[in-house]
């Protein structure tokens, strides 16, 4: 009985600990963005994340799919007022060379100039942390990637 309330227990800490949600400002769609990058960022270290470049090339293909104007080049510097950035973001290390742990952070963002105050403007966020994960999450990632794009999409 002991071991059966122990296992529902750590049942419930993981799915808390899993439970992810997105949201988007309703004004960002493809028709009030000049073009969008994707930026990736990888803070994963002992092969917990080992796909950066296919989660970047499914963003971009998603994005465009959804009819924004994807920019495939590097992202240096902010074009105009409707240039946007999806940052992607995971961090994550193995313990005991047995599971990874860690976080996924994503963002749409865009610089801003107003009143001589500089910024960025958050149109879109999301993250996760995770735990107990025996391989990579390689395909958490794209998970991840779609259900933004489609909360894009809406």
């Amino acid at each position: 009985m002991k071991m059966k309330k122990l296992f529902v227990i750590a049942s419930l800490l993981f799915l808390l600990a899993t439970q992810v949600s997105a949201w988007t400002f309703k004004g960002f769609n493809p028709n009030n963005v000049s073009q969008i990058h994707v930026l990736i960022r990888d803070g994963a270290t002992k092969g917990c994340w080992t796909n950066m470049s296919e989660v970047k090339r499914y963003t971009e293909d998603k994005l465009e799919l959804a009819g924004f104007n994807v920019a495939r080049d590097k992202f240096e510097t902010w074009i105009d007022g409707s240039h946007f950035v999806f940052e992607y973001y995971v961090n994550a290390t193995r313990q005991n060379d047995r599971q990874c742990f860690g976080s996924i952070y994503a963002q749409i963002i865009r610089y801003t100039w107003v009143n001589n105050m500089e910024g960025y403007f958050l149109v879109g966020q999301t993250d996760n942390i995770f735990s107990g994960v025996t391989g990579n999450m390689n395909q958490a990632s794209l998970n991840f990637v779609e259900m933004i794009i489609k909360e894009i999409s809406q």
